[in-house]
């Protein structure tokens, strides 16, 4: 549910770029946005990075399969909507050249979809494979394998794309696997009620502090490290009850390859020019329905 919470800010955020606010009100919601930036991604990034090494520690032999039980079972679905988005394109008459086309399918060019954060846990779920393959029978050396890796793929996508939301958020998903390794005396540590508050607040000041020191990408990703330990700290205390929340979460990748094509196409039916709301109520709706639940679950999951 806390991901489902933050994919819904992630359908916000990117309806942005199809519409122009102007009221009094949409302004007070985009300082919003502005403020919260790339930092709605870090839940996604921090849980799978968790989830794998739980996985790794509790599942025999899981390495092994990864590449087919991770990697592939994410390429699928991706590739499926990017043949979709190419589909659009044709109908709607945008064009993009072979080489865009190509490279759509690995997340390092778009043609029309989301695709940074694709590519990063394509980039994620190779270098876990590479590290936890060297060092098999050691996971705390894998995890710090995972982290240089980490540190190279920042390298490489800051030289080569310069988006810092390419790579701001990307140490969330090492801090995760860090987390999973060290649970039980993190746990332990935060049963005493006073380390647990002395904790958050530590936290929570660095997190309000530290964009102080300057901008750079270093500090973001600190900072973004943060963010996310605060959503963690708090779901340890308090419980997230919501129907559509909790379907959003279990839906939360085929929401992000999908939304787009449905901007598109109320957009090409001239919905967002007549009024904005009612475009965004209707793209909500596309999102919570049975029509859509049946026909996005037989595909892509």
């Amino acid at each position: 549910m806390i991901n489902g919470f933050f994919v819904a800010l992630v359908l916000f955020s990117h309806f942005n770029s199809y519409v122009t606010f102007t009221n009094y009100f949409d302004q007070i919601y985009l300082k919003i946005f502005l403020k919260i930036g790339q930092l709605m991604v870090t839940t996604f990034l921090f849980y799978s990075g968790y989830g794998i090494v739980e996985s790794i520690k509790n599942k025999p032999n899981y390495i092994n399969h990864f590449l087919k039980n991770r990697l592939l079972k994410a390429f699928i679905p991706f590739a499926t909507a990017i043949v979709l988005y190419m589909l659009l394109n044709l109908i709607t008459g945008e064009e993009y050249s072979i080489y865009q086309n190509l490279l759509a399918f690995t997340g390092w060019e778009s043609i029309g979809n989301s695709n940074w954060f694709m590519f990063a846990i394509f980039c994620t779920y190779i270098a876990t494979y590479i590290s936890f393959k060297i060092f098999q029978k050691d996971k705390i050396n894998a995890i710090l394998l995972n982290f240089i890796l980490s540190f190279i793929y920042i390298l490489i996508v800051k030289r080569f794309k310069g988006f810092d939301w390419w790579y701001n958020t990307i140490l969330c998903y090492n801090a995760g696997m860090l987390f999973s390794y060290y649970k039980k005396n993190i746990l332990r540590f935060l049963q005493d009620k006073w380390h647990y508050i002395l904790t958050l607040i530590s936290i929570v000041i660095f997190r309000f502090t530290a964009l102080k020191f300057g901008y750079n990408s270093f500090i973001y990703e600190l900072t973004s490290i943060s963010f996310v330990l605060i959503v963690v700290l708090l779901s340890l205390k308090i419980k997230f009850g919501n129907k559509f929340l909790l379907w959003l979460g279990k839906n939360t990748f085929n929401v992000y390859i999908l939304q787009r094509i449905s901007y598109i196409i109320f957009e090409e039916l001239g919905l967002k020019s007549y009024n904005i709301y009612l475009y965004f109520i209707i793209i909500s709706n596309v999102f919570n329905n049975r029509f859509s639940y049946l026909f996005i679950n037989p595909i892509f999951t």
